[in-house]
């Protein structure tokens, strides 16, 4: 089994470090149908996650893939509603929420891949600073709530305002992991650190530490409009397999 996980958190790195999503959402996807519960789930998951994305923090700044200006006012909300987030599903699950939003993403999904498309062009507006704190503090709220959240909503925020999509995915993966961290601390005080499934969270950061070098190198060479269409993709595959299974 430690080898499932391991294999969970290799496709689940290398996605979501080249394209600004997929490893929380997937991994708890998994963690839950083999019957683990939302709360643990996501706070297995999450305490994976910090490790990983903070690997991969460090090497899409190392790359040039951070948008310096507004990063910092996307963390610190994000880390605020993640808090917020860990206190309520440690209560409580949601999960009637969760079509919702998975509509919302699938509808991003088609706008990304229609503007990288059909109506491709590039623009070059960026998220005012009242813009980027609403987005983190919803994307780390829902994060924590779904077991993942922050790429898929973050990412294609970032690029229907008009960042590139390389720059998209490097905001994203170097903010993720102060927001991970902060969902890991509030679950150890709320359902205790015990209750992480650390026999699966040690594989899952051995497997998503293999890829990500390869895929902060791929963000670079991949073409603005294909890295577009790919994120499109992927977010509706994503979460029509989501909302249908």
């Amino acid at each position: 089994m430690s080898l499932v996980y391991v294999l969970v958190g290799l496709i689940c790195g290398f996605v979501d470090s080249t394209l600004g999503m997929g490893f929380g959402v997937t991994s708890s996807t998994v963690l839950m149908t083999f019957g683990i519960t939302p709360a643990v789930a996501s706070a297995s998951v999450h305490a994976a996650e910090a490790v990983v994305d903070l690997f991969s923090a460090v090497i899409h700044h190392k790359l040039g893939n951070v948008d310096k200006e507004i990063w910092l006012r996307m963390a610190v909300p994000g880390v605020l509603s993640a808090v917020l987030g860990a206190s309520v599903l440690s209560r409580m699950s949601l999960s009637s929420a969760k079509p919702i939003v998975r509509v919302i993403l699938i509808l991003m999904g088609g706008i990304v891949l229609y503007r990288h498309t059909v109506k491709y062009r590039i623009r070059k507006v960026k998220l005012n600073d009242k813009e980027a704190m609403a987005l983190g503090f919803v994307a780390g709220f829902i994060d924590v709530l779904g077991g993942g959240g922050w790429g898929p909503i973050g990412t294609p925020s970032l690029i229907l305002s008009g960042s590139d999509p390389k720059k998209a995915v490097g905001t994203i993966e170097f903010t993720e992991p102060f927001v991970s961290l902060a969902a890991v601390i509030t679950f150890g005080f709320t359902i205790g650190f015990d209750e992480f499934m650390w026999n699966l969270t040690i594989p899952m950061i051995l497997g998503g530490l293999i890829l990500t070098p390869v895929s902060g190198y791929l963000v670079c060479k991949i073409p603005r409009k294909w890295l577009g269409i790919l994120i499109g993709v992927w977010l509706i595959a994503l979460n029509l397999y989501g909302l249908l299974c």
